[in-house]
């Protein structure tokens, strides 16, 4: 049960902090050997044991150091983990979308890959991309955002927002239509224009005024208030993390999930669209 060769029949097996209950053998970074015959003989047990360990270890050097000479200057490498393509491994390095490369470091890709399954063909990059993103998306701590909670809530949702966008406005000025659909709007900040400009000041006003909700809701009516700074606005933050999720415009709609839903979308058609 621990190396995952065997069905759990009750409880849940973790590894330090890692629950590895449903996790497949060769993602739980465990040493195992079957019978006599599959042992080194010049190896002590312990060798034998840590041998699968250490040649994981030796791929992901391989890989680091040739994958490194072909991303742009000052890209690090955020992590290589194994894919479900067995001696595939993934490699993170900003992007949302992995490099698919090579054990040996000799051969990537860059696109999509499947698995074809008794359920028809599954996209394992889009669920790839949709962990990523929703990992990314808890970085933004609920205190940061300007929230507009429904009563009867269902879904909430997070709204990359900028004060100056015309469909942004008109999805403001429908917000009680998204609550009484039991669509909570949580607000977190991208001036479409970049740091610094005069949309990023008003949107760090907001967000670091007595009354957030109000102060959004004046701007995005086009009035002008009287700014104030904060040394814990996260408007900068928030747009970091917007351009690492992949938002480009606004409004730009992340469900609890990760899926990301660009542009403008009526109550009914986002409900119809969280439902699934």
């Amino acid at each position: 049960c621990i190396a995952g060769l065997l069905d759990l029949t009750d409880g849940q097996i973790w590894i330090e902090d890692d629950n590895v209950t449903w996790k497949e053998p060769k993602d739980r970074h465990i040493g195992m050997v079957f019978q006599s015959y599959a042992l080194y003989p010049s190896m002590t047990v312990e060798k034998n044991l840590s041998f699968g360990l250490r040649m994981m270890g030796t791929a992901k050097d391989l890989i680091n150091e040739k994958i490194t000479t072909i991303l742009p200057p000052g890209t690090n490498i955020e992590s290589i983990e194994l894919s479900e393509f067995p001696g595939i491994y993934k490699v993170y390095y900003g992007d949302l979308q992995p490099l698919y490369v090579s054990q040996n470091g000799d051969f990537f890709i860059y696109g999509d890959m499947f698995n074809i399954s008794s359920d028809g063909i599954i996209n394992l990059t889009d669920k790839d991309i949709l962990q990523k993103r929703k990992l990314l998306m808890q970085e933004i701590t609920n205190e940061e955002l300007i929230s507009f909670k429904a009563n009867n809530e269902l879904y909430t949702v997070t709204v990359f927002t900028d004060v100056d966008c015309g469909y942004c406005r008109k999805l403001h000025d429908e917000i009680a239509t998204y609550n009484e659909a039991g669509i909570t709007i949580n607000y977190a900040a991208f001036p479409r224009s970049g740091i610094g400009t005069e949309t990023f000041s008003k949107m760090v006003g907001a967000w670091c005024s007595n009354n957030p909700k109000e102060s959004i809701t004046k701007l995005k009516n086009g009035k002008k208030l009287k700014l104030s700074f904060c040394d814990s606005q996260p408007v900068a933050k928030h747009y970091a993390i917007g351009n690492k999720i992949g938002v480009t415009g606004t409004p730009a709609i992340v469900s609890s999930n990760g899926e990301l839903l660009p542009g403008y979308h009526s109550a009914e058609d986002l409900l119809s669209k969280l439902k699934g």
